[in-house]
């Protein structure tokens, strides 16, 4: 079996508009191209759902706008791959579960909608951990998604097809849900963007839920650039998702200055001695335009714990009725999660929820004297494809806990959260950088991510 395969990031974005705009190539062009990197590429096991009459319709239409001086927008034309969790009007929604979501036929997720409206095509429906219960993309109706830089190993998850899509150049951005890490796991282990939005910034509407206190919608594409440019057509209230009601749509900022960073370390922020090399690297490439600390958060077990309470929980919550019903369709993994949040214990819960307020509050007293929290995104490289155990800062975790081992930070307080590539280990996997702001300061995040990123990834 091939290990590694040719990775295409010529095409992004922002390049792909300007050659729209300027005429130097279609919408159909860029669709084809798609279709046939897609079909190169199937060793990847990132597509779900594809069907290239559906693709080609939607650029002719495009084509057809840009024609009559009627554009939607910069991204009009732009191919777009969906995490199999979001619903489409056009494609199936299975979550990679033989237990058939339930889902309204011929409807979209909110944000898809937003995603159309600015002419953007929806490519594919992309693989995923069954149900977004997972971070390692290992349990799918379909099997593993493959990391682009070497498919003997995971793509990371749950949003790993997505991630896959975009590293191999298949297309230059999509979509995946993060609640606790699942799009910033992938994106670290393929060397991408991702971006988690604030809890309450981007609507949930329309995607099937795993945890609906810590869900959050995200982004996933090969520059910083990119991502900011579909922010416009992903931020925003609906009235479909009440947690929005005071989202504003996106606005650029740069009025960032002075940048002031904490890298977070010691007790449960563990990381392998390799990723601490390159990120303590990039950290000192960005020193010129930042002053940065370390700290550590005391608890961070219990805070980790809490987590997981309220995760399992409220999933089992959500599948309750069809588990009862019909268990026989959900994989052996993800059934005994489900039957394991079942037997958590309301006095359990509410201690959960009274340490993730007290989680909020340790974090208060770390933004007075910073504008962004850093991490590694993972603390060791994308483990291969079946490997169950890491090790690392003297401890044996499974590969599970160790995608997840700094992700759930962000959702657990709602924060944004972007994690960007700083650099590549001896084995030629990446690694990547998180950086946090706080609950509310997405454009604040991508200002500082800017800055930092512009010294990193030059």
């Amino acid at each position: 079996m091939t290990e590694q395969l040719s990775i295409e990031r010529n095409w992004t974005v922002s390049s792909q508009s300007k050659a729209m705009a300027a005429g130097d190539v279609s919408a159909m062009e860029l669709a084809e191209v798609a279709l046939q990197q897609a079909a190169e590429k199937s060793v990847l096991n990132a597509v779900v759902s594809l069907d290239p009459e559906i693709v080609r319709r939607q650029a002719a239409e495009s084509d057809e706008r840009r024609a009559s001086g009627q554009t939607l927008s910069e991204i009009d034309g732009i191919c777009i791959a969906v995490k199999d969790n979001f619903w489409t009007k056009d494609y199936p929604t299975t979550a990679c579960s033989n237990a058939t979501p339930r889902v309204p036929e011929k409807t979209d997720a909110f944000v898809i909608a937003k995603l159309r409206s600015a002419g953007a095509i929806i490519f594919a429906k992309t693989n995923m951990h069954e149900w977004a219960y997972g971070a390692t993309n290992a349990t799918s109706n379909i099997g593993p998604s493959r990391n682009p830089h070497n498919i003997e190993y995971t793509t990371g998850g749950s949003s790993g097809g997505s991630a896959a899509m975009v590293a191999a150049g298949i297309v230059p951005a999509a979509l995946g849900s993060d609640t606790g890490g699942s799009v910033r796991i992938p994106a670290g282990a393929c060397g991408i963007y991702g971006f988690k939005p604030s809890y309450g910034r981007a609507s949930r509407h329309g995607v099937l839920p795993l945890s609906w206190s810590l869900d959050a919608p995200g982004l996933m594409a090969t520059t910083l650039h990119d991502l900011e440019m579909l922010l416009p057509f992903f931020l925003g209230a609906d009235q479909a998702d009440r947690t929005t009601a005071l989202s504003r749509p996106y606005t650029p900022s740069r009025t960032t200055d002075n940048l002031r960073l904490i890298n977070l370390v010691g007790d449960g922020l563990e990381r392998s001695d390799e990723v601490d090399i390159v990120h303590s690297r990039a950290l000192r490439q960005v020193q010129g335009a930042a002053e940065i600390r370390t700290s550590g958060i005391p608890g961070v077990a219990s805070y980790f714990a809490a987590w997981e309470a309220i995760l399992h929980a409220e999933a089992s919550s959500y599948h309750l009725e069809q588990m009862t019903e019909d268990p026989s369709g959900y994989s052996p993994v993800t059934r005994s999660h489900l039957e394991a949040g079942k037997m958590l214990l309301a006095t359990e819960l509410l201690k959960a929820q009274q340490l993730r307020t007290e989680f909020c509050l340790a974090l208060e007293k770390l933004w007075q004297d910073a504008d962004a929290l850093v991490l590694p995104t993972l603390p060791v490289t994308a483990p291969k494809i079946g490997e169950d155990w890491q090790e690392f800062g003297n401890l044996r975790v499974t590969s599970q806990d160790s995608m997840t081992w700094f992700c759930w930070l962000a959702n657990l307080a709602g924060l944004p959260c972007i994690s960007i590539p700083c650099g590549i280990s001896s084995t030629g996997m990446p690694i990547g950088m998180m950086v946090m702001a706080k609950a509310g300061e997405d454009e604040k995040l991508i200002d500082i991510v800017h800055k930092m990123d512009f010294s990193i990834n030059p």
